[in-house]
């Protein structure tokens, strides 16, 4: 139940927040949970900083997990989420059309879970360096790793399931597992309720019932909104 308010909450705030803080330019996501090591950058030009719960995240940022970390975010134009777990490195990008914005997520290493709102063909993408994920509304969890390809569990929905060494592509739909490795194999299974990834996020926490929002000002001060519960 606090869960789903805080979410509910954070929503409402994103979706009242002024235009010129949220919707102009490149801001796409907000974090709304950090444990432990996590950090994030602006571009690969730039250095890493501590995330903390409520940053703003804009299109090409950076976020890495330590051995301990783990940080979930939500997308500010429909829902969607990122659980990103321990030991991983990805980037995001969006690229606004109208009020939507298309996401692309690529992924170099670690695990992370994908719940995604209804989008269009395209409009929402996972690449790593062995396979693409494309979804138009789904959960699943994704794994990849350089040298052992990826492991794709879809939870429900469908999600398209390409290697890019053969650009061979499979649907993996709801309580399967799609299987993409560097030789170019692909196949899928009936997932082992033993191989679905913890989500920590939905061990209930008693974290207070205050969440701060950061975002910058048009001088490039750091602002909050603080929100009480």
């Amino acid at each position: 139940m606090r869960k789903s308010m805080i979410i509910l909450i954070l929503y409402g705030i994103i979706t009242l927040l002024n235009f010129d803080i949220v919707y102009a330019g490149s801001k796409v996501a907000v974090s709304t949970k950090v444990k432990g090591k996590v950090e994030v950058r602006p571009n690969r030009n730039d250095v890493y900083k501590n995330l903390k719960t409520g940053n703003i995240l804009e299109d090409k940022s950076q976020v890495k997990t330590g051995n301990n970390g783990f940080t979930a975010i939500i997308f500010i134009d429909d829902k969607s989420t990122l659980k990103i777990k321990e030991n991983t490195e990805i980037e995001i990008t969006g690229k606004r059309t109208a009020a939507k914005i298309s996401k692309k997520i690529f992924m170099d290493i670690g695990t992370l879970r994908a719940t995604v709102g209804k989008q269009r063909q395209g409009e929402f993408v996972i690449q790593t360096p062995t396979s693409v994920a494309s979804v138009k509304g789904t959960d699943f969890w994704l794994s990849t790793d350089p040298i052992e390809g990826d492991l794709l569990i879809t939870l429900d929905g469908n999600v398209l399931f390409t290697n890019t060494i053969t650009g061979e592509s499979i649907s993996v739909t709801g309580g399967n597992t799609g299987f993409s490795l560097p030789n170019g194999d692909l196949s899928v299974a009936t997932t082992d309720p033993a191989t679905i990834p913890e989500d920590p996020s939905e061990v209930e926490e008693e974290t207070g019932n205050e969440l701060r929002i950061y975002f910058e000002g048009p001088d490039g001060e750091e602002k909050s909104i603080l929100i009480r519960y």
